[in-house]
């Protein structure tokens, strides 16, 4: 019984020890996950960063050599004689090309990763398309003012097209920038969709052109496939349109052309 005393307090020094080390190891474990949670988020947001740097880089690139070579283009279709520097701007505006289409579907699956998927359609068929469509009407423009044998050239509206482009890269980009400043990186809203019935130029693709086109080909204006693409036949038809109507031959459908469309009744097949 004398020896009680020195048992017991052997058995709480164990006791005592066990349980201090398995807390101990409890609350560091629980600080090591903690601090690698913090780890990630930093390594999350430091691509998402990245991401950002280089994708918004890149939509400015291709914004300026396009503006670069519509005004190239412009100053020859208005002076033929005037020497311009359009091959230029053609050969470097080609070298940003070729680095946007290498890294076309990495830009999208990291938009997707790291802001969400809604962010990446907005960015592929709203931004890239309208990049792809301006693109297309550029290079008409180009091929109209080298073929044109020193006669002027109608200038195309190619620059308010690229303002309006400008105007929502500026605001996806405010997006990514709202979002990397929110904790959670898909808080921010997208900004919204203003071109609910958009206006139909060059080099456009859908659904609407492809009805557009219904309508030019019973009006008897349009003789080629209904292919949904936006192309020299169905501009050409349009002009005609606007040029029997009384309308502004741009070849561009807007609220005036489109309102008139709607209102002419087609010939009975």
């Amino acid at each position: 019984m004398a020896n009680d005393p020195i048992v017991l307090l052997v058995m709480g020094f164990l006791l005592t020890s066990v349980l201090g080390g398995g807390l101990a190891y409890l609350f560091q474990q629980r600080a090591w996950r903690h601090q690698y949670k913090i780890q990630r988020q930093d390594l999350h947001h430091q691509q998402a960063l990245k991401t950002f740097e280089e994708l918004s880089s890149l939509l400015d690139q291709r914004l300026y050599r396009m503006r670069l070579i519509f005004w190239a283009a412009k100053l020859l279709a208005r002076q033929p004689l005037k020497p311009a520097s359009l091959d230029a701007e053609l050969t470097d505006y080609r070298a940003v090309l070729r680095v946007w289409n290498d890294n076309l579907n990495r830009n999208l699956a990291l938009i997707d990763t790291y802001f969400g998927e809604a962010a990446r359609l907005q960015l592929e068929t709203e931004l890239f398309a309208e990049y792809s469509a301006i693109g297309e009407e550029l290079e008409e423009f180009v091929r109209e003012v080298t073929t044109a044998n020193e006669t002027p050239v109608q200038v195309r509206p190619i620059g308010s097209r690229l303002s309006e482009l400008s105007a929502r890269v500026y605001q996806f980009n405010v997006f990514m920038l709202r979002s990397l400043r929110d904790e959670d990186g898909h808080a921010a809203r997208l900004p919204a969709d203003q071109h609910a019935r958009r206006t139909l130029r060059f080099g456009h693709d859908g659904a609407d052109v492809r009805s557009l086109q219904r309508v030019l080909a019973r009006l008897g204006l349009l003789s080629s496939k209904e292919d949904g693409h936006f192309g020299r036949d169905t501009e050409a038809a349009v002009r005609e349109f606007q040029r029997s109507h009384g309308l502004h031959d741009d070849g561009v459908v807007g609220r005036r052309t489109a309102v008139a469309l709607e209102t002419i009744e087609p010939p009975d097949s």
